[in-house]
């Protein structure tokens, strides 16, 4: 990923300094016995059917209740029958919430008179439904209508496609013609009101003055029922996505197809006529959402009499348990010194679980390196097999780089197609990524065209010819483009797409591609998205696009949103593109101990990694059979306020994180409420300080052991010193 500026930061080269991550007073016995505990047979078993792959829907229909029900084991959803066939209700299985949306998903329209009409009032929709492979395929044909149940003539079908942790959705209206409406709203409802965290991509061109080839990045904010000086949305341009959460918890989104045109030119032939409104709902309490791509309270103007909107739902598939740090580096050619099996054992020693190739510019000057869309990049292909070889043997799963947005100029498929496949802006310009002047990436390429088969094509020889466990995406996002070929025959000017229906498809051919056990890691920095990170094992973010951390650790309320999102992936935060290069190093363990408050780990693992392991030997051993709360939870109070908790909770037993972000010692009240934890504990009979297992470079406070008194901790607080930049783990049983 790289800014909108094309500065990369992208420079993951492994001199021999980067590949010593871990402190080498890190004892061996430690991490080999973490190793082993973490793999333990004795392990409650890993779900017999992966997040990642995608499973059939169950279906039930009550006509008696109106009700038509589709589950999976991650989420359920609920049309009314008898309201429209409309969503009523969305419930995570491990979510929060008994309801994300509080109120159903309603299609409206404004007449000419100021009359709401609704498809919510007709109580006799003609829902029918089939099953396409693993998806299911819901068709409501339901007549708009007033309250009082007066039909003047809009018909609304909506085609809902089940998939895999998203719908897709369809809506058709149909407009007696000569029609004049004041408003066109294809979805309105509420949100539930703990999703208060959100972003959204603007739907401005360069015809608003966005700078062209804008990378579109997430404006981020908060809403909150009980925070006046949180702003609501209101803008006239629909934007291209919402993303909400509850961070750490849970979240839905909602977001446009490829067809721009749609919600942007379709109703008035002119941009700006919409609009769109995020504000609080009392009555249910909640977020409201309303976007109309036509919206002229002052008059009524003549709307087309076939109308068709393209959007998605999407949601994260949580699973309930607590998921171990993410361990992660990477490799390259390094003039042809390739990473030896020692090293590579090393890296096993220390508990690395992932490794991908990065090598996509020429950075040492001998034109070797991985051309995006070039194959074979190296005439030395089988150094690369070996360092495969060397890491599937002990352990390690290998993924190499693809970009999906990027061909190199100096491949036949560019020459050839480039013109063809570009992602261009208005004035027909190809945008190159240059590292430095001279050397580039690769041009930006669109996949709504024949790029996405050529890139599937790319990818898939590489696959079938080295021993990989999966792929690593960068650029992994849909984006504007005005390449008039990508809708049509380009005889006319580009009115305007992005490729968010090809990023999906491109997703869901990756999850098959690599197998329900193979490794897909994607990189998504500013624009994370549930619907796509549903299908893969890992995540990259905070790559760029955020406050740099020069003197001091921010506060953790004020770390970027996807650092842990809605907690349902494990993933990994760049702290190179964050932390300032002359920042003390003291922000490095401040970056990690943040991150482990957060669920997250430093991405590549960092040497702060590594030496904050050792603080959690016995929950990572049986991660899967805790739940995680991260430093947001209320089950712990601690007095100071640059100190923060995250817990580790089971039957029975909860593990507690708790952190100094300070640089001196804090002495603290730590109260726990045990009836908060995601496992309410009862009864506790013993409360204590575990000892790391480390070495003595750990400071001393760090291996303390005493035991806590249970009625202190549960009631008026127990007095405890937390390290300088440091953690401490407590024990509650």
């Amino acid at each position: 990923m790289q800014t909108n500026t094309c500065q990369p930061f992208r420079r993951l080269i492994l001199h021999k300094n980067h590949r010593r991550l871990l402190m080498h007073s890190l004892s061996l016995a430690f991490t080999m016995s973490f190793l082993a505990a973490a793999r333990s047979p004795a392990d409650p078993p890993a779900p017999t059917t992966p997040r990642t792959w995608p499973q059939a829907y169950s279906v039930q229909r009550d006509d008696a209740s109106g009700v038509l029900a589709l589950s999976t084991p991650y989420y359920t959803i609920q049309q009314d029958l008898k309201k429209g066939g409309a969503l009523t209700r969305i419930t995570l299985t491990h979510g929060k919430a008994a309801n994300l949306l509080v109120r159903p998903l309603e299609t409206r329209v404004l007449d000419e008179s100021g009359t709401m009409l609704s498809d919510l009032n007709d109580s006799a929709p003609v829902v029918t439904h089939r099953r396409n492979g693993l998806n299911e395929i819901v068709t409501v044909q339901a007549a708009l209508k007033d309250q009082a149940g007066r039909a003047p003539g809009i018909q609304a079908k909506t085609t809902l496609d089940y998939r895999w942790g998203y719908l897709k959705i369809r809506k058709e209206l149909l407009v007696p013609a000569g029609t004049s409406v004041r408003e066109v709203c294809p979805l309105s409802t509420v949100f539930a009101p703990n999703l208060t965290n959100y972003g959204y991509r603007e739907g401005i061109t360069e015809e608003e003055k966005a700078p062209p080839f804008s990378f579109g990045s997430n404006r981020w904010a908060r809403l909150r029922l009980d925070e006046p000086s949180d702003k609501t949305l209101d803008t006239r341009y629909v934007p291209r996505s919402m993303i909400f959460a509850d961070p750490g918890v849970e979240g839905i989104e909602w977001f446009v197809g490829s067809d721009l045109v749609q919600w942007d030119l379709q109703l008035t032939g002119s941009r700006g006529a919409g609009r769109c409104l995020l504000d609080r709902s009392q009555d249910p309490p909640g977020l409201s959402l309303s976007v109309s791509p036509l919206w002229n309270p002052a008059g009524a103007v003549p709307v087309p009499s076939a109308i068709v909107f393209d959007f998605y739902l999407a949601f994260p598939l949580i699973e309930g348990r607590a998921q171990g740090p993410w361990l992660h580096t990477t490799f390259n050619r390094n003039r042809g010194n390739w990473v030896s099996t020692e090293e590579i054992g090393r890296w096993a020693e220390k508990g690395i679980q992932t490794v991908h190739c990065h090598n996509d510019g020429d950075y040492y000057d001998d034109g070797l390196f991985w051309r995006d869309g070039a194959y074979p990049p190296y005439p030395d292909m089988d150094r690369f097999d070996r360092v495969l070889s060397d890491c599937r043997r002990v352990g390690i799963r290998t993924a190499t780089y693809f970009s999906n947005k990027e061909l190199h100029p100096s491949t036949n498929e560019f020459q050839q197609h480039g013109d063809e496949w570009g992602r261009k802006n208005r004035k027909a310009e190809l945008r190159h990524n240059f590292y430095r002047p001279g050397r580039e990436f690769g041009a930006q390429m669109c996949l709504r065209s024949g790029w996405l088969d050529f890139l599937k094509l790319s990818i898939d020889r590489v696959l079938k010819n080295h021993p990989l466990d999966g792929v690593y995406y960068d650029w992994n996002v849909a984006l504007l483009c005005s390449n008039p070929l990508h809708e049509g025959d380009g005889a006319a000017p580009a009115k305007g797409h992005w490729d968010m229906d090809e990023l999906l498809d491109l997703m869901e051919w990756t999850r098959r591609r690599v197998g329900m056990s193979g490794l897909v890691i994607v990189h998504n920095t500013t624009v994370p998205m549930y619907a796509v990170e549903n299908f893969a094992d890992y995540v990259v973010a905070t790559e760029w696009g955020y406050q740099k951390w020069t003197d001091q650790a921010p506060d953790l309320e004020n770390l970027p949103l996807e650092t842990s999102l809605a907690g349902a992936i494990p993933r990994g935060v760049i702290s190179y593109g964050v932390l300032d290069s002359n920042a003390p190093r003291r922000l490095h363990r401040l970056f990690a101990i943040e991150a482990f408050l957060n669920g997250a780990t430093p991405w590549p693992a960092s040497e702060e990694t590594f030496a904050l392991l050792p603080l959690l030997p016995k929950p990572l051993a049986k991660i899967g059979s805790y739940r995680f709360a991260d430093w947001r939870s209320s089950a712990v109070t601690l007095s100071h306020a640059r100190c923060a908790a995250a817990v580790y909770s089971k039957p029975g037993e909860a593990y507690l994180l708790l952190a100094n972000l300070d640089a001196d010692p804090r002495e603290v009240t730590c109260v726990l409420h045990p009836e908060k934890l995601p496992h309410p504990l009862a009864g506790i009979t013993s409360a204590s300080r575990v000892a790391a297992t480390s070495t003595p470079a750990a400071p001393s406070a760090e291996n303390d052991t005493s035991s806590l008194d249970v009625e202190q901790l549960t009631g008026a607080g127990a007095r405890l010193t937390i390290p300088g930049d440091g953690a401490i783990l407590v024990q509650v049983r």
